[in-house]
């Protein structure tokens, strides 16, 4: 039998090589879309946390946590005190803040001292007893959606 050589080298036409390359440009283009535009999706509102200040009033009877930073919209009916100790027991369950007032008092021994009505506001400060809840008892901060802020008392 005999061998059948091509005398033509050429693999591919040149009109299939440029449908070719166009088809691999597009197919990258659209992969490379589809990774950019993952990347720019805004991812909401971010991490939402309060900043507090802790430190112990002029006379020392009362932790005094000052909020710094608060997001936004958020409401003293909806956002709890809780406070355990220093081996993890509940000392106070978890409390609204519109019920921490003054005539709560002798009940919680935390009061909520609001400038901004029922939204809580960057200014507002939460009132301790330090004789009822010593140092080492931890508060948290919490709404509906998480913790806001946890920290020992110090």
């Amino acid at each position: 039998m005999k061998s059948i050589i091509r005398k033509d080298e050429a693999a591919v036409s040149p009109v299939i090589a440029t449908i070719l390359m166009v088809a691999i440009t597009v197919v990258l283009a659209a992969v490379l879309y589809v990774m950019v535009s993952g990347l720019l999706t805004p991812t909401g509102q971010g991490p939402r946390v309060m900043g507090v200040n802790i430190g112990r009033s002029g006379d020392g009877t009362n932790w005094t946590l000052l909020i710094t930073t608060t997001p936004s919209g958020l409401t003293t009916s909806a956002v709890k005190l809780t406070i355990t100790t220093s081996g993890g027991l509940t000392s106070l369950s978890p409390t609204a803040f519109a019920s921490l007032t003054s005539a709560s008092w002798n009940t919680n021994r935390a009061q909520f001292v609001g400038t901004g009505g029922t939204t809580i506001v960057v200014g507002d400060r939460v009132l301790i007893s330090t004789t009822t809840y010593p140092s080492g008892y931890a508060v948290q901060i919490a709404d509906s959606q998480g913790i806001l802020y946890a920290h020992a008392l110090t």
